[in-house]
């Protein structure tokens, strides 16, 4: 708990930049009269195996289904990022490259639901894993989650018909990637007629079928003609789809990308040391502390759900000044001069009845069982 409330802080420089005097606050969140030190910090995360990380955000994930925070029915974005990493000892600068070799150690391959923008499962690999190697395991961890078939919206990297082919006949996920151009791909493009295209808000496309290398069966081709004389074409298994499907919902897989740039306050491209165990465990805690803000962005209503969760943070969680003491089975939280009042005491003022009403049971586990109680000045 104590690494989740360092990610929700804005803690990104690793476990060693954080002073255990100075940041004692991240203990006391997580139950305990003081920080642990980097080195049990360490030992905690590589002792969590990259199955336990998995199986604990397959279940965050089903979690938020259950909640109806994301709806199975949505495509699902992918993407696969280079993640920087940090070890206990800095790398000295003469041993850093240009090419920052080091900021490209470890991959991550991660799903998010488009409609919702939620991350669903993030996979950690070792620099070197393509997409051919990994996706497999990938879309099974999100099926688990949504429970059901799923469209998968991906970049040109996946265009391959074999991963395309297994991807939907063994696991029931249809992909929407770009065509790769090529000397006979564009000799097919040209020899699309006219009268095939059709006008649309997406310009003049053309909804053909096609077939591909590895590939049983037909495929499904929207071709894009630009004034240029130019051309762009996706291409998926599901071959009932039209232009107003696909255009919009493939324009929509940079979400995906805008979430890593605007949750890089909570260190979503920095991981600890080169142990996989260690990193798995970290990206998952980290999701977690997303969700934390994201479903908090929510509750502050309709003023605040369009701001990013960075801003979230800059505003209600960065420079708060505020009193903590403990009274009986009762943490009293007082919070003084906040800008936001309004908005933070509608949520947290009477915590107590607001949770027993959801079902929920006020006391804090890690907290001793005691109960929080929030009050403005």
């Amino acid at each position: 708990m104590g690494l989740v409330f360092e990610s929700i802080f804005g803690y990104t420089a690793g476990i060693r930049a954080v002073d255990t005097v100075s940041r004692a606050d991240f203990g006391l969140l997580a139950g305990l009269p003081f920080l642990p030190s980097p080195s049990t910090q360490y030992r905690f995360l590589q002792s969590v195996s990259v199955q336990s990380a998995l199986d604990f955000q397959t279940a965050l994930g089903q979690r938020l289904v259950a909640l109806g925070h994301v709806t199975p029915g949505h495509p699902v974005n992918v993407d696969a990022h280079n993640m920087k990493t940090y070890s206990r000892k800095a790398m000295k600068h003469a041993f850093i490259t240009q090419e920052d070799r080091y900021g490209k150690a470890i991959r991550t391959f991660s799903t998010q639901d488009q409609a919702s923008k939620k991350p669903l499962i993030a996979l950690a690999a070792y620099s070197g894993t393509t997409v051919s190697q990994i996706p497999c395991r990938l879309a099974s961890l999100t099926r688990d989650v949504l429970g059901r078939d799923f469209l998968l919206v991906a970049d040109n990297e996946w265009y391959c018909g074999q991963l395309i082919q297994e991807l939907h006949t063994q696991y029931g996920v249809a992909v929407l990637t770009p065509v790769k151009s090529s000397p006979k791909r564009l000799v097919e493009f040209d020899a699309v007629p006219l009268e095939h295209y059709d006008q649309t808000v997406w310009g003049n496309v053309a909804a053909v079928y096609t077939t591909m290398t590895d590939f049983n069966g037909p495929l499904r081709m929207l071709l894009k003609k630009r004034r240029d004389g130019k051309y762009f074409a996706l291409i998926t298994p599901a071959c009932d789809m039209t232009a107003d499907t696909a255009m919009p919902t493939y324009t929509k897989r940079w979400r995906i990308e805008n979430f890593f740039a605007e949750n890089a306050f909570l260190g979503m491209d920095h991981l600890p040391s080169l142990n996989l165990n260690a990193i798995q465990t970290m990206l998952s805690l980290r999701l977690l502390a997303f969700h934390v803000v994201d479903n908090f962005r929510h509750d502050l209503g309709p003023a605040y759900q369009k701001k990013t969760p960075q801003l979230i943070h800059r505003e209600f969680v960065d420079g708060v000044q505020g009193r903590v003491q403990l009274r009986g089975d009762i943490i009293e939280v007082r919070i003084y001069g906040f800008e936001h009042e309004a908005a933070a005491s509608a949520i947290l003022t009477n915590l107590d009845t607001k949770l027993e009403n959801a079902g929920v049971d006020p006391r804090i586990p890690w907290l001793g069982h005691r109960r929080l109680r929030f009050t403005f000045h």
